[in-house]
């Protein structure tokens, strides 16, 4: 982000020209950052500082726009991204940021900006609970500058809030990508140590943790007031509340530092009560609201929470240090878990297949995560669950056929001969294009499996539904994987072996 010093004064004023009047208690120059705030008005997304969230998270909520062309949209988690108060009691909305507040009630254009009533363009108008209020006018008297880009139908806001307000996520060399790369003897070093105190300090108190970024600095500790509430839930998604209590649990049984163990209990007890009566688990609890409620495969929620309920029951290595009672809980969990993935493996035209990234916490039907995540199997969560299937010793006969007729179903949707690439392009908004070029030897599947005729399935944030790679619009094109290896891996390596000894006379790969 770009600060903002006085000696820039007059270049800002003349380019961004900020609405209203710098006082006391606002944002100085000496100490502002400049940030944007985007709504792409066929999207239920905001763009914050080049950070895309959901417009609403949970919701497939997009921004609308009026007869007099007003951009009208919820602002709960935009100003929440800015770190600036909101407040909204179902029928009245107030705003608070760098010293200015607006309030807007449902059905009136009346605002009060400062205590003092204004007309707004257009009246704060209610939709699927949420108030959607005028983009450009809060922001203005927010003391931002609006503007509108009529190709691409986005609304921009540019404003200054106080230097280090806004959460900043950092890097590090210890993420989620590279934990479990780790040696067995890391898990008693310094670096290890200084991970595990963040995930104490990082713990909500309902025992789970929040997602964070997969490159995000794990030994980083989560300021509250700065990071934004409605991202300070507690998830199974993104391997959250999972990578930290297979964490604390090793770093544990190296150290004997007692509170790592007393937190990873907490989290294996936030896990067992989230789990529903069916046996699945949804993406975000206790605090679940729109698709949230859903049963989730995607990102490996449920494959992970198994595999800590597997672990667990065991009471073996890291997990030594668990009672025979929480021991006991766990597999009665685990064995829960088990009938769940049994029962709803999807079956078309008779043949059983993969897992549908998420189901309906009502119907059990395959339902759709985010805005372009559609209701379909997954090519790519999938083999998570197929791969806790194999990690059951002993397995029942039907424990042995589900294994087989998944791996016989990715093996059919196997797309040989591609691979895709980013390649770097200058005139593209991220440098890069992402794309699928013809490889010998190598193959790729698809994400997500239309449930209708098997085939690949795309989408774009409007949540269409397409057919091939290049239709997908270029930032989820780049941003998202669509197609994915690990089918692949599992055929070389866990499947032979796995085959050999449990299904001798049967394998799904030939």
């Amino acid at each position: 982000m770009k600060i903002l010093r006085k000696t820039y004064l007059a270049a800002a004023l003349t380019s961004i020209c900020f609405a209203g009047t710098v006082h006391a208690q606002d944002v100085t120059w000496e100490n502002g950052e400049i940030h944007t705030a985007s709504l792409m008005m066929s999207e239920p997304m905001m763009k914050v500082d080049g950070g895309y969230h959901e417009l609403l998270d949970s919701y497939y909520l997009k921004p609308m726009m009026t007869e007099d062309k007003v951009v009208m949209a919820p602002l709960d988690d935009i100003i929440d991204e800015l770190n600036g108060d909101f407040s909204f009691d179902g029928e009245k909305v107030t705003i608070g940021m760098n010293g200015k507040t607006v309030s807007m009630t449902a059905g009136s254009a009346t605002a009060l900006v400062n205590g003092k009533e204004t007309i707004a363009p257009a009246a704060a108008t209610l939709v699927e609970g949420a108030l959607y209020v005028p983009f450009k006018f809060v922001f203005e008297e927010l003391g931002g500058k609006y503007s509108w880009d009529s190709k691409r139908k986005l609304a921009k806001v540019t404003l200054l809030r106080p230097e280090g307000s806004i959460f900043k996520a950092k890097k590090g060399k210890i993420s989620l990508k590279t934990i479990e790369k780790q040696s067995d003897d890391w898990y008693g070093s310094e670096e290890a140590k200084a991970v595990a105190d963040a995930m104490l300090k990082n713990q909500n108190p309902d025992g789970g943790w929040f997602k964070v970024g997969s490159s995000n600095d794990l030994s980083q500790v989560y300021d509250r007031d700065t990071f934004p509430t409605y991202r300070q839930k507690s998830t199974i998604d993104n391997d959250a509340t999972y990578i930290q209590i297979m964490t604390l649990a090793k770093v544990y049984e190296k150290t004997n530092n007692e509170a790592y163990k007393e937190s990873a209990i907490r989290g294996i007890e936030y896990l067992l009560e989230g789990q529903y009566d069916n046996g699945g688990w949804r993406q975000f609890f206790p605090n679940s609201e729109g698709y949230h409620r859903h049963i989730t495969f995607n990102d490996n929620a449920i494959a992970n929470t198994l595999n800590v309920m597997r672990d667990v029951a065991s009471q073996k290595g890291e997990f030594a240090f668990v009672s025979d009672d929480l021991a006991s809980r766990a597999k009665a969990s685990m064995d829960k878990g088990l009938r769940f993935v049994l029962d709803n493996q999807v079956v078309v035209d008779g043949k059983k297949t993969g897992w549908c990234a998420q189901y309906n916490v009502d119907t059990l039907a395959c339902e759709r995560g985010r805005s372009y995540e559609l209701a379909s199997i997954s090519g790519d969560e999938s083999v998570k669950v197929i791969k806790f299937l194999m990690s059951i010793e002993n397995p029942s006969a039907e424990v042995v056929e589900s294994i087989n007729s998944a791996v016989a179903f990715l093996k059919a949707e196997e797309i040989p001969g591609k691979k895709m690439i980013k390649t770097p392009d200058d005139t593209m908004e991220f440098g890069v294009n992402r794309v699928v070029i013809d490889k010998e030897g190598s193959s790729v599947w698809p994400r997500f499996i239309n449930l209708e005729n098997l085939e690949p399935l795309y989408s774009n944030r409007q949540g269409d539904k397409l057919d091939k790679f290049e239709d997908v619009s270029y930032e989820r094109r780049v941003k998202y994987s669509w197609l994915v290896t690990s089918p692949g891996k599992l055929f070389k390596n866990d499947y032979p072996k796995w085959q050999a000894q449990y299904s001798s006379d049967v394998n799904a790969l030939n």
